[in-house]
């Protein structure tokens, strides 16, 4: 969820970005940007844009997201946790004892501390005589909120925590207050929602020698599978065009004033060229259906019946696209975990020598 399932983000700049502690006994760290995130919105809108990470923001944002994720007509995220529990013990096999755990759009925190609890069985394992678990755990969001709940998870377990509210795009600033090595994480098909090539590019460059690279993913059906595209396809939209997530996508609106009626939600798949061949895009607009405005903060933003307001994206990838996307990119794949019927993905990775 970095901003969690479905920012659909391009890798812009968030800002120049700056380090605010809330205190000396918070357990938690701001990067703060140039611009309020009510700046934000209005600017979007007034270009007719909504990114998906402003979808997240607030308490509003973190509720709906926590409401979303439960939901049973929206199960992606659910099954990739479900998928982890059930490896978990495989997984921790792949990771060296005393890795630093960081994860971006860490949501909820559910999926780290399932991850945590075997890494620090290993930890033990491994050095009995020290009684210690050498770990650092850093939850990373753009919701405080969320970073809030994900610290509370696992307020409990023996590990150093530093919870980080900020974007993926200040990596080069969040990795200067890690311990080195680190497990870097994006979980919950988060990796899914932005550009492949800008994401590879920016974690690749950010991670040393030593670092691992660990993501999920809710993947279409190889072809020859036994389920034609149609059908993939007819899933993909039923899943995320349901009530609950068309809901989440209209809360920014929603929140702001604006009349039910007076917009709709869009979902469509596309498809785009990339280095490794077609890859299926979903499409997401609001589509304005009357003249209407709404206030945010001191400022007034208008619409008018038959304008649409560009969302963002989640890729939908085959599992041979994921790995063609780690190698071109410059990753060597350690392991991988594929379900039964090869919609959901674990990778392991690192950067090449």
């Amino acid at each position: 969820m970095f901003c969690v399932q479905g920012q659909g983000e391009r890798l812009e700049s968030a800002g120049k970005a700056s380090w605010r502690r809330i205190s000396e006994k918070e357990e938690k760290i701001v990067v703060s940007g140039e611009k309020s995130m009510e700046e934000r919105l209005c600017e979007s809108l007034r270009s007719h844009e909504l990114p998906d990470y402003l979808l997240y923001t607030g308490m509003g944002g973190a509720k709906n997201w926590l409401k979303l994720d439960g939901s049973e007509t929206f199960p992606v995220a659910r099954q990739l946790k479900d998928m982890l529990e059930k490896n978990i013990t495989s997984i921790v096999r792949f990771i060296p004892a005393g890795m630093s755990l960081v994860s971006v759009g860490v949501g909820s925190g559910d999926k780290e501390k399932v991850l945590l609890e075997e890494l620090i069985k290993k930890n033990l394992a491994e050095k009995p005589a020290s009684g210690k678990v050498p770990i650092r755990y850093y939850p990373v969001d753009i919701n405080s909120q969320l970073v809030d709940i994900a610290l509370e998870k696992v307020r409990d377990l023996p590990v150093e925590k530093k919870g980080i509210v900020g974007f993926i795009e200040d990596m080069p600033l969040l990795k200067k207050h890690w311990r080195l090595p680190v497990l870097f994480c994006i979980l919950g098909n988060t990796f899914c929602n932005y550009e492949p090539e800008l994401i590879l590019q920016l974690v690749y460059e950010n991670l040393e020698q030593g670092d691992l690279f660990f993501f999920d993913a809710s993947l279409l059906p190889d072809p020859g599978s036994g389920e034609d595209a149609r059908s993939a396809r007819k899933t993909v939209l039923g899943t995320y065009a349901s009530r609950e997530n068309a809901l989440f996508n209209m809360y920014p609106l929603l929140q702001y004033g604006m009349d039910p009626e007076d917009f709709d939600f869009e979902i469509l798949l596309a498809y785009v060229d990339s280095r490794i061949g077609t890859l299926c895009r979903t499409r997401k607009s609001l589509n304005i259906l009357k003249d209407t405005e709404i206030r945010i903060g001191s400022e007034t933003v208008s619409f008018r019946d038959g304008d649409i307001i560009r969302m963002g994206f989640t890729y939908k990838y085959t599992y041979d696209q994921v790995t063609a996307l780690l190698s071109t990119s410059g990753f060597d794949v350690l392991k991988t975990f594929l379900s039964e019927n090869r919609k959901n993905a674990i990778f392991l990775a690192k950067k090449r020598t």
